[in-house]
């Protein structure tokens, strides 16, 4: 089911969120997308998420929340 970014960050909540099918927004942004994985551990999500990639689908992945302390985000 498609989630708005807004739903997802209400949603799962200190989770890390792999979405398929998403859609752009305003700026080239993420707008949403179909949640397939969520996990508190990125590990987890990061070691299941090859069987939903597909070159069909736009793909993205998230933390919802405010990042834990000690933890270093690359753009």
């Amino acid at each position: 089911m498609y989630k708005t970014i807004e739903q997802i960050h209400q949603e799962y909540d200190g989770q890390w969120v792999f979405l398929i099918n998403c859609t752009e927004g305003e700026h080239h942004s993420i707008a949403g997308g179909e949640v397939v994985l969520s996990s508190e551990r990125r590990d987890k999500v990061l070691r299941e998420m090859n069987q939903f990639w597909t070159h069909d689908s736009r793909t993205y992945i998230l933390y919802a929340g405010k990042y834990p302390e000690g933890v270093s985000v690359l753009l």
